[in-house]
């Protein structure tokens, strides 16, 4: 009789665990089909997030980036392409504090006491912005980069997105000042994989206005971030930022510039 009873509560007890395991696989199956907006937690670099490979060793003497002056009226103007974060860019530049933006909400400026960035082009309707990101798994979990390249290795930064949640594979950024000397560090949103950055320095801060220097430039993620900066004679106020749509947008930090 003991036995008997010890037999069906075994068989009772398999019953219940095997239950127990397929509402667990059902809700599983739930959670996998939610878009990703839903889930409790968003880390970035979305694309390729292993984080178990969240930094790289250092890559020595990276090359270095490409600079065109243009047109013709500019090209006696002289431009510096700075390449590498050094002791004279830091001391010739301001960075610009983003200390007082609110994490995770988006925004379409940066307000500071002597400059203002508008980070969207003027009669914009997609709403373009940012969004604020803290080093960490619930922000920008990658490793930016080494020193020379970057100025720190687990910055705060910005990243690029409509007013929907919509990565950018290009940005703008108006100055209210005009600028002489002006740098971003940029990684892509996406890992894995190099990805080529076209950067424009215009002379105003609207549409038409004409072309100071182009840059070109390569980063990565993790381990690949790299500043992107020039010193020009020419005073500007405008930076069009193009990353590309395989990236599937980019991040930036630690922005520095030098009112003309």
């Amino acid at each position: 009789m003991k036995v008997s009873y010890l037999k069906s509560m075994i068989v009772a007890a398999v019953a219940m665990t095997f239950s127990s395991c397929e509402k667990n696989a059902d809700n599983i199956g739930s959670i996998s089909e939610k878009p990703a907006n839903s889930l409790s937690e968003v880390v970035y670099p979305l694309l390729g997030n292993d984080m178990s490979t969240s930094i790289l060793p250092k890559k020595p003497n990276l090359p270095d980036g490409k600079l065109i002056k243009e047109p013709e009226h500019f090209s006696k103007a002289k431009i510096k392409l700075i390449n590498e974060v050094c002791d004279e860019y830091l001391q010739q530049t301001k960075k610009l504090d983003i200390s007082h933006i609110q994490e995770g909400k988006f925004r379409e400026q940066v307000v500071n006491k002597d400059l203002t960035i508008l980070f969207r082009d003027r009669g914009d309707i997609r709403g373009e912005g940012f969004i604020k990101l803290s080093n960490g798994p619930k922000g920008w979990w990658a490793h930016w980069n080494y020193s020379p390249y970057t100025e720190s290795e687990y910055p705060t930064v910005l990243f690029g997105v409509d007013k929907n949640g919509k990565t950018l594979s290009s940005f703008t950024m108006l100055l209210s000042n005009d600028v002489t000397i002006f740098g971003f560090e940029i990684a892509p949103n996406a890992t894995g994989k190099d990805f080529n950055v076209h950067v424009t320095y215009n002379e105003g801060n609207y549409y038409r206005s004409q072309t100071v220097c182009e840059v070109y430039q390569t980063v990565s993620s993790p381990s690949g971030a790299r500043l992107i900066a020039i010193k020009s004679e020419e005073p500007f106020g405008r930076v069009d930022v193009f990353v590309g749509p395989d990236a599937k947008g980019a991040a930036i930090s630690n922005i520095r510039y030098a009112l003309r």
